[in-house]
């Protein structure tokens, strides 16, 4: 885990960075286009940057435990319901009636449904006709108020699960992770934007830096994006080196950002309440 006094000198260089940046492009900087998504009573779109923790549970009484630390915490806006990590992830049922509980225990803090797959770096493996038929049985009677849908699956079975996702009033993140390198600027845009055109109403890539201009790569791509696009954008360099990608979005065009308690979904997540408490440091006036 990255600690406060690391982070801080990352802080400091970024905020020089943003500093000697010429007038113009600090003023796109602090420009904000972004679409707006009210979700029960979190504004997403909106700034300040909203913060996004994980339940990484194995069984279903680590996530209800979970779920009830993240909803009494001031700092976490969202939970990412990681369903992947759980033990019994193969089981439906079992999984919609344990989302369930937990949307009801987050109470006015929005809950995204995430099955990472092994692809993107995530515990399942599954084929593209599962990973379909399992989203449209969580979609029957949503128990989440967004739905992560990873762009690089069938482009069918996406088209269909983002209709069917907005016809059941869910919002898509689309994603992409990249676990292995961060690709080319150009590359990073055009996923997004692809994600865009295909239906996303978030727009989310994850990549992994092999050095500080690789981490640069990213967050030029993210302010680019929000230039082109209205919709919100939730990207990361991950990694310790990336850590400070995850604050310096509130600076890029970033609507959110991840977070944690306890333990970590991704790596270079840092504690929420540090989080929040730096994007605050940072973050533009709207």
């Amino acid at each position: 885990m990255i600690t406060i006094k690391k982070l801080a000198m990352q802080l400091c260089l970024s905020s020089a960075v943003i500093a000697a940046m010429p007038a113009t492009f600090a003023a796109e900087v602090a420009q904000s286009n972004a679409q707006h998504y009210m979700v029960k009573n979190v504004n997403i779109g909106d700034l300040p940057v909203k913060t996004i923790v994980p339940i990484t549970a194995k069984t279903a009484e680590q996530a209800i435990a979970q779920a009830k630390v993240i909803a009494s915490n001031p700092d976490a806006d969202l939970a990412e319901f990681r369903i992947d990590l759980l033990k019994f992830s193969a089981d439906t049922k079992k999984v919609i009636a344990l989302g369930q509980q937990l949307n009801q225990i987050l109470k006015d803090k929005p809950l995204i449904a995430t099955i990472r797959t092994h692809n993107e770096g995530g515990k399942m493996t599954v084929s593209d006709q599962d990973y379909e038929k399992i989203y449209r049985e969580y979609l029957k009677a949503p128990f989440m108020q967004l739905l992560d849908i990873e762009m690089f699956r069938d482009a069918g079975s996406v088209a269909k699960l983002t209709k069917l996702a907005h016809d059941q009033h869910v919002l898509v993140i689309m994603s992409n992770h990249d676990f292995n390198k961060t690709p080319e600027q150009q590359e990073i845009e055009n996923r997004l934007l692809k994600q865009d055109q295909m239906g996303a109403d978030i727009l989310k890539i994850a990549v992994m830096p092999k050095s500080k201009q690789d981490v640069f790569t990213l967050m030029n791509a993210t302010l680019a994006v929000s230039q082109k696009s209205q919709k919100p954008l939730l990207t990361m360099s991950m990694g310790q080196l990336g850590t400070i990608s995850r604050v310096a979005t509130a600076n890029m065009g970033g609507s959110l950002s991840f977070g944690m308690i306890g333990e970590a979904s991704a790596p270079g997540q840092i504690d929420v309440t540090q989080l929040k408490q730096f994007l605050k440091t940072v973050q533009p006036t709207p």
